[in-house]
């Protein structure tokens, strides 16, 4: 079977995994994805905000006869989605959920909105400044945005000011302390959970992990999958929470992708690859809900020589 994945750019690992039951063909905007060194095939792409792109990933898809879509760039989902269905024409499922779900994922303020309307723990939050009466310190962060771009903690109101002027639609909300954890899911295409995998993040650069483990908190496992049959969410999702020092578990984020640290996810037993072959035959994966190796991952830079 073949599999497309679209901006590996880094994405290495994931692609070695992936590569055991697929031929992968990767897409990027730029010849120098380290990624692309390691796909069967690569396939050079305009960027996403190009006319062109979409009857680029289609003709992709058309030529390779491509199974499933794996987007990996959250600026290329929406347009993903409004061609869902030429995709299947061609004989490609697009591994990603529908434009609801993109609705309440990609703005932060419709996160914490849909939290609040389904009863699931999250910080307090504000959007008008003048409605703030949350104690220093604080968080902030964009209402739209990628990673840990433009996202800060606030000390006091100097900082609350410098910060909330210069950050696009900003968002700020109760600084919580605790471990935070991440949480690889993966869902059927009718919104049922197969599996929830917590992740404890134990150093993060730029956004990104860099040494996780594992955790096997059935708590967080359950509320996880109450979260996610709420939103309804189809394929991969990745769920942001804190465990507090007072032990609750306050959910803070949902992104519709696979995060980077899913290869710890697929070491610890939770094979993707099988589950997605299951998804394209109409097959219903195992449940494997809690069915997972409690593993820790050291991730480290590696180089490519051109």
């Amino acid at each position: 079977m073949k599999l497309l994945i679209t901006a590996v750019g880094k994405r290495v690992q994931l692609i070695k995994y992936l590569k055991r039951q697929f031929t992968v063909i990767g897409a990027d905007c730029s010849m120098l994805a380290p990624a692309s060194f390691h796909v069967d095939r690569f396939c050079p792409v305009s960027p996403c905000d190009n006319p062109g792109y979409i009857g680029e990933v289609l003709n992709i898809c058309r030529k390779y006869g491509i199974d499933i879509l794996l987007p990996l760039y959250e600026k290329e989902f929406y347009l993903l989605d409004s061609i869902r269905e030429e995709l299947l024409n061609e004989g490609t499922l697009l591994l990603l959920s529908d434009k609801r779900v993109l609705d309440i994922c990609s703005d932060k303020w419709e996160t914490y909105q849909f939290f609040i309307g389904s009863n699931i723990s999250t910080p307090i939050s504000f959007k008008n400044k003048a409605e703030c009466n949350i104690e220093f310190p604080m968080f902030i962060k964009p209402r739209r945005g990628m990673g840990s771009f433009n996202s800060y903690e606030l000390n006091d109101m100097e900082e609350f000011d410098f910060y909330y002027e210069r950050i696009p639609e900003p968002i700020v909300q109760e600084k919580l302390s605790g471990v935070e954890y991440t949480m690889d899911c993966l869902s059927d295409l009718g919104g049922k959970v197969i599996s929830v995998v917590p992740r404890e993040r134990l150093e993060v650069r730029a956004g990104e992990v860099t040494k996780t483990r594992t955790v096997k908190d059935m708590e967080i496992i359950e509320k996880t999958r109450y979260l996610l049959e709420c939103l309804g969410s189809a394929g991969p999702t990745t769920v942001q929470c804190f465990r507090t020092v007072e032990g609750d578990i306050k959910f803070t984020e949902v992104n519709v992708r696979v995060g980077g640290g899913v290869p710890l996810t697929m070491e610890a037993g939770i094979d993707y690859g099988k589950i997605f072959i299951d998804l394209i035959e109409g097959n219903k994966p195992e449940i494997l809900l809690g069915n997972f190796k409690e593993l820790t991952m050291l991730r480290y830079d590696e180089a490519v020589f051109i």
